[in-house]
């Protein structure tokens, strides 16, 4: 049997046992009924004896019927079945002695039937509907053979007939849109659960901690890792606890309604080995404030900042004795040729080792520029201002090769001396591979969606499409010549005044574009 067929059974075993104690409650409610009002409503039954004997019947065979479904959970299909067969035959034998169907009895029918229609299959249903209906109509055919009722209430019975059919075909339909919601929800309950399994299995699978905190300082969930730096016992599977019964230092150092998200501390607790570092996070839950705190070795989170730094440091190392190994090459085979020449070829050779120098001290110049991380000072630029007078100059040896394209009223938040510095860069890097032909390169400035674009744009060959990826590594240049460090110095520029630097093909030359938000003046 598989999952979903015991899910459904089981749902029908409650039903059916809800529906058990109902007709308890209805049979013992009419006999009471019956008991109270008999003298006063005599009148009312044609053969009160037969009333009374079978709602006696009814009553104890409705509490047997439910402490055997109660307490025997086997044959649930069959004691269902059962269920229906003594109440169409218990409500019959009452309609016949009250001298044909009335609105109560009636009423009860029809529940009976839309039950049915619920807790069997469609052709026990079925089957109970039409036995009630052959007991509704053809009992009065009976009594008036036998002479002991009439045919009076025949057209009653024949519309509680057809009414007991229209409840069972609107029940098929509601069972049917019942079934179709119900696999529906089966089938998200289990790709919830699959996915708190998963949930739970990487939580339980990484370093780091992490603790939530419901507005009442209480654990709602942590992790294992968690517990572990905190000396905590490890509750993932346990319901929510007060924090300060397990971990009662962090609970002091905590001032919980300060908290705010990105909030960092470190702290050191007498349960636990560990000086551990706290992150706070802020999270939004639907009626509830969570806070999420993730924690980490501190000792470990040093080890491995120190680690980056000196893979960062070998990386730059290698990289500069890379560059200035060609330089330096140069310059000591110039030398060696120098004392052996005549004069035009050690003016040549000096030209060189001069050139070398000057690219050595370029070399060196950049780096400590990416190495410096100089502050920024941002200020609100007004472009259209600003970059007419910075080609003016910076640029008034090129500057008529640049054409201008600028909307009016255009501000940004940006360094000044470091944004001089970028449009430089782009600006000479354009020209240096504009086409020839080509009279000139453009710079370009316009607003989109409340931010500022700034293109640099030349009309050559562009960027190789496998050289694209690296364009912002240091040390990457297609050019003999260059160091590899003018757009990489330009592209963290750009981050420290939250903007972006990046390359946006085209279809003829290069275009790098610089992204900031609008300055409100």
């Amino acid at each position: 049997m598989t999952e979903r067929s015991i899910h459904t059974e089981l749902n029908q075993y409650h039903l059916g046992l809800w529906y058990s104690a109902y007709r308890f409650i209805i049979s013992a409610c009419l006999l009471l009924v019956f008991l109270l009002t008999y003298p006063q409503l005599n009148a009312e039954y044609a053969y009160p004896r037969l009333y009374l004997y079978v709602l006696t019947a009814y009553l104890v065979l409705t509490s047997i019927q439910f402490m055997s479904l109660k307490t025997l959970k086997v044959y649930i299909a069959n004691q269902l079945l059962m269920l229906f067969v003594v109440d169409v035959i218990s409500l019959s034998l009452l309609t016949l002695a009250t001298d044909g169907p009335n609105l109560h009895l009636s009423l009860l029918f029809v529940i009976t039937i839309f039950a049915a229609s619920l807790l069997l299959d469609a052709k026990k249903a079925l089957i109970v509907t039409l036995v009630a209906v052959i007991c509704v109509v053809y009992q009065l055919f009976l009594g008036s053979i036998l002479e002991f009722t009439s045919l009076k209430n025949l057209t009653n019975s024949a519309i509680l007939a057809f009414l007991f059919c229209v409840v069972y075909g609107s029940a098929q339909v509601a069972v049917r849109r019942f079934q179709l919601m119900e696999n529906l929800n089966f089938s998200q309950s289990l790709e919830l659960h699959r996915l708190q399994n998963i949930n739970r299995y990487i939580l339980e699978q990484i370093d780091t901690g992490y603790l939530v905190l419901d507005e009442n300082c209480h654990v709602v969930l942590s992790n294992p890792a968690a517990c572990y730096l905190l000396g905590m016992p490890n509750s993932y599977h346990s319901d929510k606890y007060p924090l300060y019964t397990t971990q009662p230092d962090l609970f002091e150092l905590l001032k919980f309604e300060e908290l705010k998200s990105g909030e960092k501390f470190q702290f050191q607790s007498q349960q636990s080995r560990y000086h551990i570092q706290v992150v706070v996070q802020k999270l939004i839950a639907p009626h509830q404030v969570l806070t999420l705190l993730v924690l980490e070795d501190a000792q470990k989170l040093n080890q491995q900042v120190q680690q980056l730094k000196l893979a960062a440091l070998g990386q730059l190392s290698a990289s500069i004795a890379h560059e200035i190994r060609n330089p330096l090459a140069a310059i000591v085979h110039a030398n060696d040729l120098l004392p052996g020449s005549d004069t035009e070829q050690q003016k040549m050779l000096s030209g060189m080792i001069s050139r070398q120098t000057v690219r050595i001290d370029r070399i060196i110049q950049d780096t400590l520029n990416m190495v410096r991380n100089k502050e920024t000072h941002p200020a609100v630029l007004k472009l259209e201002q600003f970059i007419p007078l910075f080609i003016q100059e910076d640029l008034s040896d090129i500057q008529n090769q640049i054409r201008l394209n600028i909307q009016p009223q255009l501000s940004i938040r940006f360094d000044e001396a470091q944004l001089r510095q970028i449009l430089i860069n782009l600006v000479r890097n354009a020209i240096r591979h504009n086409d020839p032909t080509h009279p000139y390169i453009e710079i370009n400035v316009r607003s989109e969606l409340k931010k500022v674009q700034i293109d640099v744009r030349d009309f050559g060959q562009g960027v190789a499409t496998q050289d694209q990826a690296q364009l912002f590594q240091p040390f990457f240049s297609t050019e003999i010549t260059g160091t590899g460090l003018g757009l990489y110095l330009a592209h963290s520029f750009c981050e420290a005044n939250q903007a972006q630097l990046s390359y946006v093909e085209q279809k003829q030359g290069a275009c790098f574009r610089i992204v900031s938000q609008q300055a409100v003046l």
